[in-house]
């Protein structure tokens, strides 16, 4: 008679991996529902999951938790370069164009201060003439004549309110 040895052992099969599980629901649910907004949290789980030996669940979730941190990160992304241009475009534009206008001013004091004395004035007394003219940042304006004695230009020191920098505006006149 051949029987079935009760005493044998059946092989052990490791126990459900329950944080797979999770990870994988919470990165679907992230993904589907929430638009990648909690799909993070999935992927958290799902990473802590794989040191499980049974990965299926694991393996899935990270997978679905990448693409729905990718996904909230591209809109987050957005998000920040709308509100960016917004801001340029509405505040640093207006006040780039203002104070365009204000080195146009300070460009006509010289102009006639040259037309009335027959000469571009030294440094000093150019710096005199275009002090009591603001840029939209409410610094003076710095009158820079050249080496030559014969050309010069006007300058702000832009947004960050330090001359010499990247976003200096300058301005020389077009034609004497």
């Amino acid at each position: 008679m051949c029987c079935r040895n009760s005493n044998q052992a059946k092989p052990l099969r490791p126990p459900v991996n329950a944080l797979g599980i999770w990870g994988f629901f919470v990165s679907l649910f992230g993904l589907v529902f929430t638009l990648g907004a909690i799909s993070p949290i999935g992927l958290i789980l799902s990473l802590f999951a794989m040191f499980h030996p049974r990965r299926g669940f694991a393996v899935a979730g990270m997978l679905i938790g990448i693409v729905g941190t990718a996904l909230i990160a591209a809109i987050v992304g957005a998000a920040a370069i709308a509100a960016d241009t917004y801001h340029h475009y509405a505040h640093e534009v207006p006040q780039i164009e203002q104070t365009l206008a204000k080195l146009d001013d300070a460009i006509i004091v010289i102009e006639t201060d040259r037309h009335e004395k027959g000469e571009l004035p030294e440094g000093v007394d150019g710096n005199k003439l275009v002090l009591p003219i603001t840029d939209a940042w409410q610094q003076s304006l710095r009158y820079e004549p050249a080496d030559s004695g014969e050309d010069y230009a006007v300058r702000s020191a832009g947004p960050d309110q330090k001359f010499d920098t990247a976003d200096d505006l300058r301005m020389a006149p077009t034609a004497h």
